[in-house]
Formats: structure tokens, sequence, C-alpha cells
């Protein structure tokens, strides 16, 4: 099977795309913050700069997480001892802290959401009567028939 010191080798490497995916999970962790914070304020375009930054960490998260199931696959038992170590645990805490941030920032996206919905209606509303009223001036007059 392995040598010893290939099986070493991978487990290090192993704990670099560890350490590297909780780089990763500690840098996600602060945009979702900044998110919220961006989502309280109605910085539209703030939220729009963090989504796309939130994008590309996640494409390279779930690149390391293929390469780690890869390795731990290939490891078998002796990645055990990796995968219980104090980075794994920052890890879990790390996507726990994620998890309960985003599910602080939908609710106050879906209520920013409705209140913009409801004053693009009544602005909407506004704009039909504004609109109304300024077409009544330019109506034809009707010529009434002062015998009838």
């Amino acid at each position: 099977m392995h040598s010893l010191p290939n099986i070493t080798t991978e487990a290090d490497s192993l704990l670099d795309l560890l350490i590297a995916q909780c780089v990763d999970l500690e840098a996600l962790l602060r945009l979702s913050r900044a998110e919220a914070s961006a989502v309280e304020v109605r910085d539209f375009e703030e939220v729009i700069r963090i989504t796309d930054e939130r994008s590309t960490l996640g494409e390279r998260l779930e690149v390391y997480h293929r390469q780690i199931a890869e390795m731990r696959h290939r490891l078998g038992e002796a990645a055990e001892s990796v995968m219980h170590s104090p980075t794994v645990t920052r890890i879990t805490e790390l996507v726990n802290g994620i998890v309960a941030q985003d599910s602080v920032t939908r609710p106050l996206l879906m209520e920013v959401r409705q209140q913009i919905d409801l004053e693009r209606k009544q602005l909407n509303q506004v704009q039909r009567g504004l609109t109304a009223y300024l077409n009544e001036g330019r109506m034809p007059a009707v010529a009434c028939d002062q015998l009838a």
C-alpha cells in the first residue's frame, strides 16, 4: 500500500488544504458579516461586491472540498488523525458561524426587498395620479349645447 513517508507527506498536504480552507472560511465569515451591515444601511452596491467576493471564495472552497475528499479517500484511516485536529474544529465553528450569520441576513434582505417593492408600488401610484392630473388640462373641451 503506502509507505510511511508517503502517508506522512499526504497527511501534511491534507492538513495544508484544511488550513487553506480555514483561512478562506474566515474570510467568508467576515464577508458574511459585512454583507449584513451593508444590507442594514441599504448599500446595495456593497452587497453586490460582497456577493461577488463570496462567490469567488465559494468556488475555491468547492475545489478544496473535492481535494480533501480525494485525499481522505486515498489515506483511509491515516487521515482520521488529521480530521480530528483543531483546524477541523475551527472549520466547523466557521461554517456554523457563516450559516448563522446568513440566517440573520436573509430575513433582512427579504424585509428590505418587501419595503422597496412597496415603495415602488406607491411611487407608481403617485406617478399615475400625477400623469392623470397633468393630462387633465390637455383634454379637449367638450362643447355644451346651451339650449339643452
